[in-house]
């Protein structure tokens, strides 16, 4: 009997020192997990703090740029207002110059395009993915493309005036334009013929259509006077160079 108990405590023992050593074991796990999540956040802290610097920095030297050729524009506005009989001339191909170049606010009959997000992602008894139904950046660029070949003469995005140099990309859940992130619903100002931009968007199989399919809501306003703002960024080349005419003798 005494033999037969000491097995018995034997095994108790052994029982014991076995989830003794798996609980230690599972604190350790834990306590390395918890180390490794906290790394992780505090990486990508760092990481968000430095984008948030890099863009303060962009800024910082993107408005610098707009100072400057503000300056440099008022200057040459003054010089033509003093150059004598050729001055209503240079001032007429000036304010023509930035116009097309977007660097002034302009006005006229137009149509203003819609676009949001669809309620749905299903369709009489058919589940679409995840992506339905969402603005993208393809749909923006569809239309764009559409108005000015229909004759639209300023366009603008979330009143960031279009310019022929204006990126239009999807940004996670955002779409970039002009550097600077716009979030649905958009809205897409266009000045020209009201009449021919709309049928242009509304021709079976174009912009409208296509954005319907996929799920968007869009809608189409024409208004007689639409404001269409100045492009107020920066613009910069690095490579492009003015081509001097050639002097034939």
């Amino acid at each position: 009997m005494n033999m037969e108990k000491k097995q018995k405590f034997q095994i108790s023992m052994s029982i014991v020192i076995l989830i003794l050593v798996f609980a230690v074991t599972w604190q350790i796990k834990g306590v390395r997990k918890n180390n490794a999540v906290e790394s992780q956040i505090s990486n990508r802290v760092q990481t968000l703090q430095q984008d948030y610097k890099a863009e303060l920095e962009k800024n910082e030297k993107l408005l610098q740029q707009i100072v400057e050729l503000q300056t440099d524009l008022a200057k040459y506005r003054e010089q033509v207002a003093q150059s004598g009989g050729a001055a209503k001339i240079l001032k007429e191909e000036l304010n023509r110059a930035e116009t097309i170049a977007g660097l002034t606010d302009v006005s006229g009959s137009g149509i203003i395009i819609s676009l949001k997000d669809g309620s749905s992602q299903t369709v009489g008894n058919i589940t679409y993915n995840d992506g339905y139904g969402i603005v993208h950046d393809s749909y923006i660029l569809t239309i764009l493309n559409e108005l000015r070949a229909a004759g639209a003469e300023a366009l603008s995005l979330n009143d960031e005036r279009i310019l022929a140099t204006s990126e239009i990309r999807c940004v996670g859940p955002t779409v970039s334009v002009n550097n600077t992130k716009q979030a649905a619903p958009f809205e897409i100002k266009a000045i020209g013929n009201p009449d021919t931009l709309e049928n242009a968007l509304r021709m079976p199989g174009g912009a409208v259509e296509q954005s319907n399919f996929y799920g968007v809501d869009v809608t189409i306003k024409k208004s007689n006077k639409l404001l269409i703002k100045k492009y107020t960024g920066a613009s910069t080349f690095k490579y492009a160079q003015v081509v001097e005419p050639e002097v034939t003798e």
